[in-house]
């Protein structure tokens, strides 16, 4: 008799606890995505430095396993990527150097078509409709303030995106050449029973993002081996150099694709205006078989995302988080797909069925 009470105590403490347990952990669900909603543009950036670290860090795992000098890791780390800068700073400046060359017989090129175009406008009827009209021309044109905020707009948000790549390298070097300096307390700020499993989610992850990159990597050699021939097959000039160019910035999407095709156009419009339509008409050719076949079908290997979902992601997180959410949509939601049917899914819905499987017999009977 005196035992009831007692048990009816510690019933209660329980319950008590377990409420208190759940509404802290909703408490806290919702500051961590309250959180992540003001500083979603700090986060995608922490994002993208984390993926740049992983590959960077297998890439000089796997060189260091090939070379015979013990060299440590940090070491190797700074190697690789001194190589990657160099390789891209080789890139673009190989190709600006031909750009300037042909902007002098360009700006020629254009202004006699320009001159063409006025005087064909000045000759037609509708252009003398519309000097008789009260009309003027200034009134079609941007005014001067408008004119302002249109390139205070462009500017600010170049200097953002300057900004932008900066700290995302400061922040890859740093993550690439300590990463168990952030793993570790991360891990440690979790409760005791779930540290086990976070580390191995983390580790998880690392690998899913570099798998991604390895489809990337697919795609971006595809990309830049198809516009390279395309090009040289249609006689413009450095074919090589700008299919180089295309592939490395395929890594971008849509953006990235807009970016090769602007230099090719250039160096192609010394040929004629009808190399010029040949080039873009190769570029909407691959850019729509690696945007909407490549990619998606290598992804579906790489990570298993299915082809539909990898579109769809780049349209939604790119909604959500601006430009870098575009660059980073693909492996984010390749990251937060393993996370949902590890933690959600196999370790809450199965583990639950799992425990009330056994009780349904009894029940019944």
């Amino acid at each position: 008799m005196s035992g009831a009470p007692h048990d009816e105590r510690s019933n209660d403490g329980s319950l008590v606890a377990s409420t208190l347990t759940i509404a802290w952990s909703i408490v806290g669900v919702v500051a961590a995505l309250a959180l992540v909603i003001v500083a979603r543009h700090v986060f995608i950036l922490i994002f993208g430095a984390i993926l740049f670290a992983v590959v960077l860090n297998r890439i000089a795992s796997k060189l260091l396993a090939w070379v015979p000098i013990r060299w440590s890791r940090s070491i190797m780390v700074g190697i690789v990527l001194i190589l990657l800068v160099v390789l891209l700073i080789a890139a673009v400046f190989g190709l600006a150097g031909s750009i300037v060359d042909q902007l002098d017989s360009l700006t020629t090129q254009l202004t006699d078509s320009v001159s063409r175009v006025r005087e064909a406008a000045q000759s037609h009827p509708l252009w003398k409709r519309v000097q008789k009209s009260d009309v003027g021309l200034s009134s079609l044109l941007p005014s001067s303030g408008s004119s302002m905020g249109i390139a205070q707009t462009f500017f600010s948000s170049t200097f953002g995106i300057a900004t932008d790549v900066l700290i995302l390298s400061v922040l890859t070097v740093y993550f690439a050449i300590s990463p168990s300096a952030y793993r570790k307390p991360l891990i440690r700020l979790a409760p005791v029973p779930w540290r086990e499993r976070l580390d191995e989610m983390l580790r998880r992850s690392s690998t899913t993002l570099w798998h991604w990159m390895l489809g990337q990597a697919v795609s971006m050699t595809a990309v830049g081996i198809a516009f390279g021939v395309g090009l040289w097959f249609l006689d413009v000039p450095m074919a090589i150099q700008l299919g180089l160019f295309a592939g490395l910035v395929t890594f971008v999407p849509t953006i990235g694709g807009i970016a090769a095709v602007v230099p090719a156009m250039l160096l192609a419009s010394g040929e004629g205006a009808s190399n010029v339509w040949s080039v873009l008409a190769l570029y909407a050719v691959v850019q729509f078989a690696e945007s909407y076949l490549l990619t998606p079908m290598v992804q579906k290997q790489q990570v298993n995302l299915p082809p539909a979902m990898v579109i769809l992601s780049q349209v939604i997180i790119g909604l959500l988080l601006g430009f870098w959410g575009v660059v980073f949509a693909t492996p984010l939601f390749a990251v937060a797909i393993l996370w949902v049917k590890e933690l959600y899914v196999k370790d809450w819905l199965e583990k639950a069925d799992e425990v009330a499987a056994p009780a349904s017999p009894s029940a019944s009977g």
